[in-house]
């Protein structure tokens, strides 16, 4: 009979300047290596931990959701107050909970919110500068807004985006296209079921480009309605602007209460 293992899902927000993405990689420093770093050293355990979604190098989230197997039962809020003491300050722990034994976080998920954050600048801005795509000028918003629309419902994204599993389906459904104004600048927010590899960065590329008047917002029609598979877009932003802002999962898998 193998040992009993307890289940937690880790919700966590992270700055990723310094990380090479998410996933553990050899030799070099990820967001997912730090949190294993600390949870053995937290728990005495070796462990790997699994996410919603892989943020690339130089990504940020404020939602990313991770779960952990223990071999031995942890107080919630004991656990976050353990990784946080061990966890680089660029990483936070902010919520833990006892989740049920088949929990997954990337399966189970019903749908995740990107943010992008353009920043709109005759001059360069040394301050937040990880955290935003800096346009030297202003963006028109209205063929942007326009060019958004076209891209909700249910589409072929590949001209976007590649699958995570090779010959995997590019097909995804995006319910939430849109874009606001901020002080200096432009959010633009995506929600989907999920994303293909670089989707985000692929989309917010090209909506910049058609606000900076150097893309018809009539292409993106003809990408979606003639799909053709890209190794990479040539309108993606740079990773630094994007930020996995939430992960929702459509019915409770937790055991107990959030901390």
């Amino acid at each position: 009979m193998s040992p009993e293992r307890f289940t937690y899902g880790l919700k966590l927000a992270y700055d990723g300047s310094a990380y090479h993405g998410w996933q553990r990689q050899p030799g070099v420093a990820t967001v997912a290596g730090r949190l294993e770093e600390a949870l053995a050293r937290s728990t005495g355990e070796a462990v790997t931990v699994s996410a919603a979604g892989r943020t690339d190098a130089g990504a940020h989230a404020f939602g990313q959701v991770a779960r952990v197997r223990l071999g031995s039962p942890w107080d919630p809020p004991a656990l976050r107050a353990a990784c946080n003491r061990a966890l680089p300050a660029d990483v936070r722990v902010t919520e833990v909970a006892r989740m049920s034994d088949s929990f997954d976080p990337r399966r189970d998920a019903w749908r995740r919110t990107y943010r992008y954050l353009v920043r709109t600048a005759a001059r360069p801005q040394p301050v937040g500068r990880m955290y935003w795509w800096e346009q030297p000028h202003p963006l028109e918003l209205a063929p942007m807004r326009a060019a958004a629309r076209r891209l909700l419902g249910r589409h072929d994204f590949a001209s976007f985006g590649a699958s995570p599993v090779p010959g995997g389906s590019t097909v995804r459904t995006l319910d939430r296209s849109e874009l606001a104004e901020t002080p200096g600048g432009v959010r633009l927010e995506f929600r989907a079921d999920a994303f293909l590899r670089g989707m985000v960065r692929s989309l917010a590329g090209c909506l910049v480009a058609v606000g900076a008047g150097r893309m018809p917002a009539a292409a993106l029609q003809e990408w979606l309605e003639r799909p053709v598979s890209r190794v990479a877009s040539p309108w993606a932003a740079p990773a630094r602007g994007l930020h996995l802002w939430q992960v929702e999962y459509r019915w409770p898998v937790h055991k107990g209460v959030a901390a």
